[in-house]
């Protein structure tokens, strides 16, 4: 009787720290995501999903980075890995919420590492770098919000799947 409440709390520490974890990978997208090598110049993970563009000197706009379906996919994975893991707390879904939780959260993870190959950089931005005989992606690097956001995200993904585990 007493081994079974011990895997209990287990499962509620497991499942806790999830939920935790992964609100702080969400948290991480406000971070930057993206980065131009050997410059300060960075974009957020919402500036890498959803385009970013400045208004210039000359009135008009632009266009740096456009939308990234795979970058939002990787936001949108984590939101649904804690919605599951929440639902999985509460007792609806059980064993399927958690395990529903933990992939989505690890491929998140592994998406947040993929932020460099899912941004989709302007044409117009691309073609000045090219003009100088690179590629715009050779020069971009993985900024400390996607490396921490991909860190957490499988932190809480093996812990939703231990969470599997331990539930019988």
């Amino acid at each position: 009787m007493a081994k079974k409440k011990q895997s209990n709390n287990v499962g509620q520490i497991l499942t806790l720290s999830a939920i935790l974890l992964g609100i702080i990978a969400f948290v991480m997208v406000f971070l930057p995501a993206v980065a131009i090598k050997d410059s300060e110049t960075a974009y957020n993970g919402l500036q890498v999903a959803f385009g970013y563009s400045e208004e210039n000197i000359l009135g008009g706009t632009t266009t740096y980075l456009q939308f990234s379906f795979m970058n939002l996919l990787t936001v949108i994975l984590v939101l649904v890995g804690v919605v599951f893991t929440v639902l999985g707390m509460l007792g609806k879904g059980s064993k399927f919420a958690n395990l529903i939780s933990g992939v989505s959260f690890i491929v998140a993870g592994v998406f947040f590492f993929l932020s460099v190959a899912f941004c989709i950089p302007e044409e117009g931005f691309s073609n000045i770098i090219g003009f100088f005989g690179g590629n715009i992606k050779d020069w971009l690097v993985l900024g400390v919000g996607a490396i921490i956001g991909g860190i957490l995200s499988i932190l809480a993904g093996a812990a939703c799947l231990g969470n599997v585990v331990l539930k019988k």
